[in-house]
């Protein structure tokens, strides 16, 4: 299993190569819940159009890395807040956004 200094060795050159961009761990790694089959949980805060920065953290790791893309969650958060309010339901307040934005290690 990877550790969380070997996760943030492999992804601080990024920092160097892209401007503007912000980098976390999310999931099993950021809340010590890691098991032989857990993923990487990814969390990139900056520019969505940039594949390029997801391809190179899915080729960094040996095992399934997910890239979630701030602003992507919090544009669909919105959505289903506004949704819920609308129907008169309660907010989701642990939605994949909200629940990643509490937990997210930023490296």
């Amino acid at each position: 299993m990877l550790s969380l200094e070997m996760i943030k060795d492999t992804l601080k050159p990024l920092y160097n190569q892209y401007d503007n961009i912000k980098i976390g761990i999310a999931g099993s790694y950021a809340n010590d819940s890691v098991t032989a089959d857990s993923d990487l949980d990814i969390v990139i805060d900056g520019d969505s159009t940039r594949l390029d920065i997801m391809e190179y953290i899915k080729e960094a790791f040996d095992i399934p890395v997910d890239v979630l893309w701030v602003n992507l969650m919090k544009q669909e958060d919105e959505e289903l807040d506004a949704f819920a309010v609308k129907m008169e339901l309660p907010i989701n307040k642990n939605s994949v956004y909200k629940t990643v934005m509490r937990e997210v290690i930023w490296i």
